[in-house]
């Protein structure tokens, strides 16, 4: 008989014997993604300025003559004021999850959005891939989002 604590099958029923008996888990690789969901050129929230859906409850494209970088991002802005506006607080502007779809987020994938289609709740812009999500989230706001930040915590960022 060959010895099976070196086979695939072996090492398995091996992890989920400790896994069962011990309660502990077998190690999770995480995912590594850039820190925000950025479009080609490196533009954050495909140019969409952050500080008008707090501002007019509003999305709004922005300028490239008002752009900030930050963390590797380019964040646009419709006009000075707002740009100097997230200048003085990015992180209250900038999208949870990095600007990843939240409902997505929440199934444990990580999913470009739509900015025109976005939420805010509790001071913080959640963005979505498609109306569904924002459907999705309205039904229950806080539990997706706990999912989703469960999962954003496993993931490793490139910048």
């Amino acid at each position: 008989m060959p010895n099976t604590l070196f086979t695939r099958r072996g090492f398995c029923i091996a992890g989920f014997s400790f896994t069962a008996v011990t309660g502990a888990s077998l190690p999770v690789f995480a995912k590594t993604v850039s820190r925000f969901s950025l479009s080609g050129s490196g533009l954050a929230l495909k140019g969409y300025d952050t500080t008008a859906y707090f501002k007019t409850d509003k999305s709004a494209k922005g300028s490239g003559a008002n752009s900030v970088a930050w963390k590797g991002a380019t964040w646009r802005f419709a006009s000075k004021a707002d740009a100097d506006l997230f200048r003085a607080d990015p992180d209250a502007y900038a999208p949870k999850f990095g600007g990843y779809c939240t409902r997505a987020m929440s199934l444990g994938k990580v999913v470009p959005s739509d900015p025109e289609v976005w939420r805010i709740h509790k001071g913080n812009l959640h963005v979505f891939y498609a109306a569904r999500g924002g459907v999705a989230f309205d039904q229950e706001p806080d539990a997706m989002i706990k999912r989703a930040q469960a999962y954003w915590d496993t993931l490793t960022f490139d910048q």
